[in-house]
């Protein structure tokens, strides 16, 4: 298969509003301040009170009510939710994303809840993707690195990124999803296997490409750069997995 980097831009400058639908950032622009509000705090409410934040664990794994002072890139940030949540929280929140229209957004989501002005990283289809202006203690990648079969290349970017002893945080679709949606069991090659087409859509309305991940798979894949420090599957149905990794140091 082959990966279509500026459609893989295109589709995905129509970020998931939770339970709202994919709407173009640059149609939220155009929001007054009070229309994008009502949009973010309905997608902040589904997200957190719903299906997504069961027995607590999307908040308790991702750090939302617990990390302060910190330095954080959001990797991947959409409509800007989530780094919104870490800005009011009291940390420095950079952003990064494949589409500038995202990136303004996102902005101008965190400004709108903090008042803070992040960097807009535009994130590249060839290595070294970005160049980060600093070191940051936190890569936030929320519903990404699934989407992205470079993800090693993301996984040492994110390992530059970091200061010693840096986390990343993911939230990856997981072999149960693969399970949940396909009635098989997870391939190695998913671009090879003939549901593989049904596991993209399952989750997703926009984009052509998604992976499957388990503890197994990201140690192997990357446990010489981080170590695993805590992974739990999300939802009812397990169908996302969150987890926090500790960068190796040198």
């Amino acid at each position: 298969m082959s990966y279509d980097f500026e459609n893989q831009r295109r589709a995905w400058s129509s970020p998931p509003v939770d339970d709202v639908g994919y709407i173009p950032s640059a149609h939220l622009m155009q929001h007054t301040d009070a229309e994008l509000r009502a949009v973010i705090d309905r997608m902040r409410d589904t997200r957190y009170t719903g299906w997504r934040n069961y027995r607590g664990l999307w908040r308790d794994v991702f750090g939302l009510d617990t990390t302060t002072g910190r330095r954080i890139l959001d990797f991947g940030c959409g409509v800007g939710m989530e780094a919104a949540e870490f800005a009011r929280a009291g940390n420095e929140v950079d952003v990064a994303d494949i589409s500038v229209d995202n990136l303004h957004l996102a902005a101008r989501v965190v400004r709108l809840y903090s008042e803070r002005t992040p960097i807009e990283y535009e994130v590249s289809g060839q290595p070294p993707y970005l160049l980060p202006a600093r070191d940051y203690d936190v890569f936030h990648c929320s519903g990404v690195l699934h989407h992205l079969p470079h993800a090693r290349g993301i996984m040492e970017l994110a390992w530059r990124a970091l200061v010693p002893g840096g986390e990343v945080r993911l939230m990856v679709y997981s072999d149960e999803g693969w399970r949940l949606y396909t009635g098989s069991e997870p391939p190695e090659d998913v671009t090879t296997h003939p549901a593989f087409y049904t596991f993209v859509r399952a989750f997703d309305g926009v984009g052509d490409y998604a992976d499957w991940y388990d503890r197994n798979k990201i140690e192997r894949l990357f446990g010489d750069l981080f170590a695993v420090e805590r992974l739990e599957y999300l939802t009812p149905n397990g169908r996302y997995l969150g987890a926090v990794l500790r960068r190796r140091d040198e």
